[in-house]
């Protein structure tokens, strides 16, 4: 069985990369976690329960993706005791990402990834409103840097509500690009409690164990549909 590597993407900072790992990763409570985040230390401290492993990608000179330290992830995964690894990239990462495939060739990347038998999906996260243009025109790159080669996944942020102009736009090109598509939302009660309650756990770093029956309802639901 090809062990699977899910990059969570998207270069433009605040669209729910961290919160959509934190999804993922009490989903999926045998997932190694790790945090590709070079600025910032969201994913450490709101995953601090699963002890994620920090990776730093970028050269510190030219802040581009080391090829070294891309290549050292996968010999790291191929002799670690996991099947799933779940990889927050953080904006100053993902930004590079389609640059790096470009420049170093994706069948060179495919085939080293299939001699090492990795499955690598990328997650690209994508939202409406006045994110939408920047979320898009990443997705866009980043399609084109992989030429159809590697799968990828739209993951639509519900937080941030697509007009109807914007979701059709959305949708012809996911089908366009023959590219799947799920929806995410931690917080479908935009209330202020509810939205006290989520950030509040976030910050804790503990997860949702042992947490309070009127405060796990705020993310049972929304976890158990995610369907990644």
């Amino acid at each position: 069985m090809k062990k699977k590597i899910q990059f969570i993407t998207q270069a433009k900072g605040g669209a729910g990369k961290s919160v959509l790992t934190f999804m993922l990763a009490e989903k999926y409570k045998e997932a190694a976690l790790l945090d590709l985040d070079d600025a910032t230390t969201t994913t450490m401290k709101q995953l601090a329960y699963r002890k994620p492993v920090k990776v730093s990608f970028l050269d510190p000179n030219t802040k581009r993706i080391d090829r070294g330290a891309f290549n050292a992830l996968f010999e790291s995964v191929i002799g670690a005791n996991k099947e799933l690894f779940i990889a927050d990239l953080g904006a100053s990462v993902a930004e590079q990402l389609p640059k790096y495939f470009s420049m170093n060739g994706i069948d060179v990347i495919m085939e080293v990834l299939n001699q090492s038998e990795i499955q690598l999906q990328l997650v690209c996260i994508v939202g409406g409103g006045n994110i939408f243009r920047a979320t898009m025109e990443y997705l866009a790159e980043l399609v084109e840097s992989t030429k159809e080669s590697l799968e990828i996944v739209v993951a639509q942020n519900g937080f941030y509500p697509c007009s109807s102009e914007q979701q059709t736009l959305l949708l012809e090109y996911i089908q366009a690009n023959e590219l799947s598509l799920i929806h995410f939302d931690l917080v479908k009660d935009k209330g202020e409690i509810a939205m006290r309650t989520v950030e509040n756990v976030l910050k804790d770093g503990k997860g949702t164990t042992g947490l309070s029956p009127f405060t796990s309802i705020y993310f049972k639901k929304p976890i158990e549909e995610l369907n990644l």
